[in-house]
């Protein structure tokens, strides 16, 4: 009966993770193209042509749902100094990766822009390929914890 239990808490759970991801998702895209717009000193804008519908991808929701539960079991066998150490250093790479990718993409989308007015090119809401800024990020962002964890069983081997 215990078990059930659970797997019903970590369905809920798993669905809450969804359902914030799939309200977020928006934000991230707007801070996606405000990095754009920002590293490239507003060379780069963006443009909407005819009406946007956009709804949360299954690559982004999914991707969110199994950093978050990953990271919790990972972390949940850690020392709490560990702990600490890899949730702040796995932020900062999740950032600073998130940056860097903007920085590289935004500047080679001008690079390639042959027919540019003064340097300057205007994008489409859906010209970048934020799901794989994201998913990447979250790769950085996971890498010290795992490390952590391959270094604790290492240690625990012999």
């Amino acid at each position: 009966m215990r078990f059930i239990y659970k797997i019903l808490i970590g369905i809920f759970v798993a669905y809450f993770l969804a359902v914030f991801a799939f309200t977020y998702e928006e934000n991230y895209r707007d801070i996606i193209r405000n990095l754009y717009q920002q590293l490239t000193e507003n060379r780069i804008t963006f443009k909407n042509f005819g009406k946007y519908f956009h709804f949360a991808t299954g690559e982004f929701v999914s991707a969110f749902v199994i950093f978050i539960i990953s990271i919790f079991l990972l972390l949940k066998r850690q020392e709490n100094r560990k702990r600490i150490r890899n949730i702040i250093l796995g932020t900062l790479l999740l950032i600073i990766s998130t940056i860097l990718f903007c920085y590289i993409d935004s500047n080679g989308k001008l690079i390639e822009c042959t027919a540019c007015d003064d340097g300057k090119r205007v994008l489409g809401f859906n010209d970048v390929k934020y799901d794989l800024i994201f998913i990447s990020s979250l790769i950085f962002g996971i890498l010290p914890t795992i490390i952590t964890e391959i270094r604790n069983r290492k240690k625990a081997s012999h």
